[in-house]
């Protein structure tokens, strides 16, 4: 799993006027250094140039949509999200009509991504609204595609925009959605051949279950739902998603919640870090919301996240201690795990026959003095084992992988 913050780089881009003969805008690399890598897919996974896997997790920051003067986006706060929550991808909401027709929206389009890709984040472009009338269609409609071109040529030089082709598919069947992203991945293509593009699923972008049966027939797509605490208990999540994550690259492009949602979103952001899922948040400025009015101080639910943000981070002061792991009472078809940790949390213990493990034992009560008992196990048997405890803001710690030797 790839775990490192990416470097910061400068990148410097040129504006233009909105058009369809455009040139491309590029990026400079400050000083020599190289920009951030492209990205690609391999199996279920995105990887970078050198192969190596990369979990891409950060936050929505809309406005975009529905303010063509940015809604208050500017690059102070663009520089807070990728400093202080240590985002590695901004997802971007915006409108099509406004891409199409106005210039001096497109221009302000320019000027937020190069904000994003000057901190050394990601930016995913979201196609959120076709126009303030229509807002979120069933499925985007046919001028999206020439649009999409025409986006996708302005940065087809630059290895940090990704592309959300439509935010969420709904109330229109498998083929109609399939047909027209079809078309808006070849119309992509044609003028970026690297381009990494993402697809939702339908029922607001929840159900994968689709493309899991009968994927696109191109390279480098991932797939993206948004689940949601009104979408369906923990137990769906492998249904409609989680399954489909196995064989093919998901992301979760969108999750969020309030005060009276701060466990299912703790549950969502372990089945996310136990899938190796990138997600990004909903949402720095719109409900449900991840910072109070200021667009500073997180919510309970911002905090959840911005913690779980700041765990691939080195600067994390608040994060978990795991210590004085002990596996005790080793029988032939028993033991028992002990271990401590520096702040009140749960204790789950996963074990197997490999470092993939396969089972695991949960207890939800806070302690700071965890035991886990394991049963059913086999004589002379090796076992890999990992204990994980997440305390109630959603910060975690995650042991090493250790082994034991049952009794013959």
């Amino acid at each position: 799993m790839q775990r490192k913050i990416l470097p910061i780089f400068i990148l410097s881009f040129i504006l233009f006027a909105c058009g369809k003969e455009q040139e491309n805008i590029t990026e400079e690399p400050a000083n020599g250094e190289p920009t951030l890598m492209w990205l690609s897919t391999a199996g279920n996974k995105i990887v970078d140039e050198t192969s190596n896997a990369v979990i891409l997790r950060g936050v929505n920051l809309p406005g975009l949509e529905w303010d063509k003067s940015g809604a208050g986006i500017n690059e102070s706060e663009v520089n807070y999200i990728c400093q202080t929550w240590k985002v590695k991808i901004i997802r971007l909401p915006f409108n099509q009509d406004w891409i199409l027709n106005d210039a001096g929206y497109y221009d302000l389009f320019d000027r937020v991504i190069g904000w994003i890709v000057n901190n050394g984040a990601y930016v995913l472009l979201d196609l959120q609204w076709q126009d303030t009338a229509v807002k979120i269609p069933p499925i985007p409609n046919e001028q999206a595609v020439d649009m999409w071109k025409m986006i996708a040529n302005r940065y087809k030089n630059n290895p940090a925009v990704l592309y959300d082709i439509h935010n969420e598919a709904h109330d229109t069947s498998w083929q109609a959605w399939r047909n027209r992203a079809s078309e808006i991945i070849e119309a992509i293509r044609s003028v970026h051949t690297k381009a990494l593009i993402f697809v939702s699923g339908l029922d607001w972008a929840y159900d994968l279950r689709g493309w899991g049966t009968t994927p696109l027939p191109y390279a480098h797509i991932v797939y993206s739902s948004h689940p949601y605490p009104f979408k369906g208990e923990p137990w769906a999540w492998d249904k409609y998603f989680g399954d489909v994550a196995t064989k093919l690259p998901v992301f979760i492009g969108e999750f969020g919640g309030g005060s009276q949602d701060l466990e299912w979103g703790r549950q969502l952001l372990t089945y996310m870090e136990q899938k190796d899922l990138g997600w990004t948040a909903w949402a720095w400025s719109a409900s449900p919301f991840l910072v109070g009015n200021d667009r500073r101080t997180p919510t309970e639910f911002g905090q959840l996240v911005r913690n779980a943000l700041l765990q691939d981070s080195d600067e994390n002061p608040q994060y978990l201690k795991i210590s004085d792991i002990q596996v005790l009472y080793i029988a032939q078809d028993r033991a028992t795990v002990n271990w401590k940790t520096n702040v009140e949390a749960d204790s789950k213990v996963r074990y197997g026959f490999t470092a993939a493990y396969g089972d695991s034992v949960y207890a939800p009560v806070m302690l700071t003095s965890h035991t886990i008992k394991l049963t059913g196990l086999l004589p002379s048997t090796t076992y890999h084992f990992q204990v994980v405890s997440q305390d109630n803001l959603g910060v975690r710690g995650i042991s090493s992988d250790s082994t034991f030797v049952t009794a013959p």
